[in-house]
This record gives structure tokens, C-alpha cells and sequence, in this order.
């Protein structure tokens, strides 16, 4: 893997869909389609153990903060799933 490795961007459209419907959705949806996310990194074998710790983390904190809070938290992490 090179400095400059992209990974499969359709996880993190599918990341960003989640986000937008998100807004509309009850906390349990979001939280179901959160764990889509959390799949589809796990079976991508083009992270890193460390990216995929990475992302987890941030996984975490988007599903334990208020909705107000995510925006933060899913800019970062859409960096990371690119």
C-alpha cells in the first residue's frame, strides 16, 4: 500500500447516505445502518488493521453523541474511508 492509497469509495458514499438519512431517521435505523458501515469495513480487505481501528472509533463516537454532534465526527471519518 502506497502513501497515496485510495480505498473503495463506495463505502464512504454509503457513509454519507447513512449520515443524510440519518436526520430523518429514528435512532435504532440510524444505529442499523450505521452497522452497515461497520460490515462493509470489516470484509474490505484494502484498510489497515490501524485504519480499521480508526474508523471503528469514530463509528463509536458518531453512535454515542447527539445528532447535533455527528457532523464533526463524520467529516473525519469520511477522510478515512476515501
Amino acid at each position: 500500500m502506497g502513501l497515496f492509497h485510495k480505498h473503495n469509495n463506495g463505502i464512504a458514499e454509503a457513509f454519507e447516505k447513512v449520515m443524510e438519512l440519518g436526520k430523518r431517521e429514528t435512532e435504532s435505523e440510524f444505529l442499523d445502518s450505521l452497522n452497515l458501515i461497520t460490515t462493509a469495513v470489516v470484509k474490505d480487505d484494502s484498510y489497515t488493521v490501524n485504519e480499521k481501528l480508526k474508523i471503528y472509533e469514530l463509528l463509536s463516537m458518531i453512535a454515542n453523541v447527539a445528532p447535533s454532534q455527528r457532523a464533526r465526527y463524520a467529516k473525519r471519518l469520511t477522510r478515512l474511508l476515501q
